[in-house]
C-alpha cells in the first residue's frame, strides 16, 4: 500500500515538471517569437521633443452666449524644433504656428470641448493645422497642460 502511494506521488511530480518545463518553453518561443516580429517590420520610431506653444486665450464659438477657453499647449514634435520667427535663434513656435492654434481653437464651441472625445478630435485638428506651418518638423501629439473654459 506504501508502495501504491510512492508511484502516484512520482507519477504527480513528473507530471507537474513536465507540465511546468513545456509552459517555460511556450513562453519562450512566444517571447523569441515576439523579438523577431518587431526587428521585421523596420519601422523605426523617431524620438520626439515638446515644442511649448505657450498660453493661448479665445472666444470660442457659441454666438449665444460669450465662452472662452484658456490653454496652454505643447506639441510633441520630430525633427528640428523651429527657430522663433527671426528673434536671435531662439526656439519656440513661429507666429504662423500660433495663428493656425488661435484659428482652430476658436472655431470649437464649448459643446464640442466638453467631452474627452472632442478634446481628442481637437488635438487631432490641432496636429493638422500645425503640420501646415511646420517646415522642419512634424508635430505628432498635443499636450494640454491647462484647460479651462467658460
Amino acid at each position: 500500500m506504501f508502495a501504491n502511494n510512492k508511484g502516484k506521488l512520482l507519477f504527480i511530480l513528473i507530471a507537474g515538471v513536465l507540465i511546468i518545463a513545456l509552459l517555460a518553453g511556450i513562453g519562450v518561443f512566444v517571447l523569441k517569437g515576439k523579438g523577431h516580429s518587431k526587428k521585421g517590420h523596420g519601422k523605426k520610431e523617431e524620438p520626439t521633443q515638446p515644442l511649448a506653444l505657450g498660453e493661448f486665450v479665445v472666444n470660442l464659438a457659441d454666438r449665444d452666449e460669450l465662452r472662452y477657453l484658456k490653454t496652454s499647449i505643447v506639441l510633441a514634435v520630430t525633427g528640428k524644433v523651429p527657430s522663433a520667427g527671426g528673434h536671435g535663434g531662439e526656439t519656440g513656435p513661429s507666429p504662423a504656428v500660433r495663428d493656425a492654434v488661435i484659428t482652430v481653437l476658436s472655431s470649437k464651441r464649448f459643446a464640442d470641448l466638453i467631452t474627452p472625445q472632442g478634446k481628442q478630435k481637437l488635438k487631432k485638428e490641432l496636429v493638422a493645422a500645425v503640420n501646415e506651418r511646420l517646415h522642419e518638423c512634424k508635430a505628432v501629439d498635443v499636450y494640454f497642460s491647462d484647460f479651462a473654459m467658460q
